[in-house]
């Protein structure tokens, strides 16, 4: 009867020496510092375009001439600030998932 409570005093500590080797790698693994360098975002190619030059008037331009070129220009000016808005939108919003991601 001795004989057989020590076979299973070997057995178990030989289980739980081989349970305890499998495990090891897992505890090493999880322990491993691995550099991560995160890259900001780039900016859209359509958000880089520059914004178009504002019309100028000519000497001696008509009344007529200078309406229209102050609504080019209006509309021009608008249409810059659109993009200008959605660079700085893009750029907060990308700003805030990099540093979310960074912490």
């Amino acid at each position: 009867m001795k004989n057989y409570e020590t076979h299973l005093k070997i057995r178990n500590t030989l289980l739980i020496i081989l349970f305890l080797i499998l495990l090891l790698p897992l505890f090493t693994g999880c322990s491993t510092v691995v550099p991560v360098t995160a890259k900001f975002p780039e900016v859209p190619e359509r958000l880089l375009v520059k914004c178009p030059q504002l019309e100028k008037l000519a000497n001696e331009a008509k009344l007529s001439d200078i309406s229209k070129t102050v609504t080019i220009n209006y509309t021009t000016y608008y249409e810059c600030a659109v993009k200008h808005d959605a660079i700085v939108e893009w750029y907060k919003i990308q700003k805030d998932i990099f540093d979310k991601v960074g912490k």
